[in-house]
């Protein structure tokens, strides 16, 4: 029998129907129907799930030449002769020895711990989202200062405020805004320490718990999509105002509003994807879904030292050149490349 099959064979004689197993698996009905007609092919860790679901080595799931005997499902799959195995479990064979250990080292996870990391991470959303829109708002004031201590036509070619007094206040403003994202960032970082296991071990929780936890993730599909849609546009739309204001006029005052404007609507836009993508975030991390498989949270830990970099690269460009009109192009920049760094690293560690 091959894999779709036994799956299929096996989810029946356990009287369920393809949407209950996805619930136990924290999935969707559609992967299951798609194993079971032989689309696609469930990963390691769920095979080594559905294994502890119907007490059947993960040999039995992925040799070919086993069968189901026909009284039920068997306690253990007879050990055969025979050493070929279907084409579809080839991808697994080098793996399974690891992943059966690793299965050992499942850490078991309460709904009490469920319910208070999804509590954490809610509020803990809107802080670091906050965080980070302070330190993309933070040249503004430094920018509008610069151009009101300069002499314009505007005024009457007169100076509004001095230049000492512009670049002191400017900076102040801007060391402020940095210090109290950094103080919002490190403190909200703080109160998620005790789960960061979450996003490195693999997990085991109660069934109810797991089916508690893909409901919340459905309900908050719509929010997440619209909040990561508006904010791309936002981004986008906010190059609008910059370029218009460079066709009609070339006066430092409005162009300089034109790049306030656009880290107004960048620092929006970045907000909702972060608030958004935290809470989803969440889900995922239990669930062991999306960038969480186990698989993945290898290449995860090395997500943070790169996100570390960037953000220096940002502070230290932008200080030495003074470019803060710029410089947030770096953060586009390096979510494009961490797409294709996390492919590269989700292929190394698989």
């Amino acid at each position: 029998m091959r894999l779709s099959e036994k799956i299929m064979d096996l989810r029946k004689k356990s009287g369920w129907s393809q949407e209950e197993l996805a619930d136990r698996l924290g999935i969707s009905r559609q992967s299951v129907s798609k194993w079971e007609t032989g689309e696609s092919i469930p990963d390691i860790d769920k095979i080594i799930r559905m294994s502890e679901l119907w007490n059947v080595s993960t040999d039995y799931l992925l040799k070919e030449e086993e069968v189901l005997e026909e009284s039920g499902i068997p306690e253990s799959a007879e050990k055969q002769n025979s050493e070929t195995y279907q084409e579809d479990s080839q991808d697994f064979e080098q793996h399974t020895y690891e992943e059966q250990k690793s299965s050992k080292r499942r850490r078991k996870v309460s709904r009490e711990e469920v319910t208070d990391f999804l509590t954490l991470s809610r509020e803990a959303a809107p802080r670091i989202a906050t965080g980070v829109l302070l330190c993309i708002l933070s040249p503004v004031c430094l920018l509008v200062m610069g151009v009101l201590s300069e002499k314009s036509r505007l005024f009457g070619d007169v100076a509004l405020i001095p230049e000492n007094v512009a670049g002191a206040v400017g900076l102040v403003v801007l060391l402020v805004l940095v210090a109290i994202a950094v103080a919002v960032l490190i403190t909200t970082g703080m109160r998620l320490s005790k789960y960061e296991y979450m996003e490195k071990e693999w997990l085991e929780l109660p069934e109810d718990v797991i089916r508690m936890v893909a409901d919340e993730k459905e309900n908050f599909a719509v929010t997440f999509r619209y909040s990561i849609t508006i904010g791309v546009v936002l981004c986008i739309v906010g190059v609008i105002p910059l370029v218009a204001l460079s066709i009609f006029t070339q006066e430092d005052l409005f162009m300089v509003i034109g790049v306030c404007v656009l880290l107004v609507f960048v620092a929006v836009g970045v907000f909702l994807m972060i608030h958004a993508g935290m809470i989803h975030a969440s889900y995922d991390k239990l669930l062991q879904t999306g960038d969480y498989t186990p698989g993945k949270k290898k290449a995860e830990k090395l997500s943070g030292a790169y996100w570390s970099i960037v953000v220096a690269i940002y502070l230290g460009y932008s200080f030495l050149t003074g470019n803060w009109g710029i410089s947030w192009v770096i953060f586009p920049v390096a979510g494009v490349l961490f797409g294709a760094i996390s492919a590269v690293l989700g292929a190394i560690f698989r």
